[in-house]
């Protein structure tokens, strides 16, 4: 890629969504290095001689598992590139339905964090990272498997705050000073935290 920013939305969709096994398989041939890494909630391959051929057995799978993918990069014209770090993050919204499913796809929202590696003035994918919330995961793979997984995190919340509170009273991690509003004075233990220069 000459210009990862403008160039990765289409990238990511020919990795995912095309309609042609060739063209994914000139995508990650062309755009990832050939000791790429990749690593995904329920798969990785370690960064190896030509382990772009994993990876690419990886997207082939993806494709597999459902012909019909459905994927929106949301971060078009923004992706966040750290240029000093060759590191872009994108934001996108997937709809992926088990082909063996008889269900509606649910979208699920993931976070991509991409290194990149530059050679001859052009940007190739060293490694990719995928992140999920454990709800969008689930409704990816098990869309109405999703709200028992939303409960199921929000009773983690109040189970943590009640015994939060358990604790509190016999002594642990007691605040010590009095409630204060955003607009004051940060108090001893955020004493440049916040500045900009640290």
């Amino acid at each position: 890629m000459e210009d990862p920013r403008k160039e990765i939305a289409t990238v990511v969709l020919q990795l995912t969504a095309t309609d042609s096994p060739d063209v994914q398989k000139a995508t990650v041939e062309r755009y990832m290095t050939s000791d790429v890494s990749f690593r995904h909630p329920v798969c990785s391959v370690a960064s190896g001689p030509n382990s772009r051929h994993g990876v690419l057995g990886i997207y082939q799978w993806y494709r597999v598992l459902s012909p019909n993918v459905d994927l929106n990069v949301e971060s078009i014209g923004k992706p966040l590139f750290d240029e000093s770090k060759n590191v872009l993050y994108l934001e996108a919204v997937q709809r992926f339905r088990l082909f063996f499913l008889p269900i509606k796809p649910a979208p699920a929202r993931l976070i991509t964090r991409i290194t990149l590696r530059k050679k001859n003035g052009l940007y190739y994918i060293a490694e990719q990272e995928d992140f999920y919330h454990p709800e969008d995961f689930a409704a990816l793979l098990f869309p109405h498997v999703a709200p028992f997984v939303r409960y199921g995190l929000a009773a983690g919340g109040m189970v943590s705050n009640i015994m939060y509170q358990a604790a509190s009273l016999l002594g642990f991690w007691s605040p010590q000073f009095p409630a204060v509003d955003a607009d004051s004075e940060p108090t001893p233990s955020e004493a440049g935290l916040y500045d900009k220069d640290n």
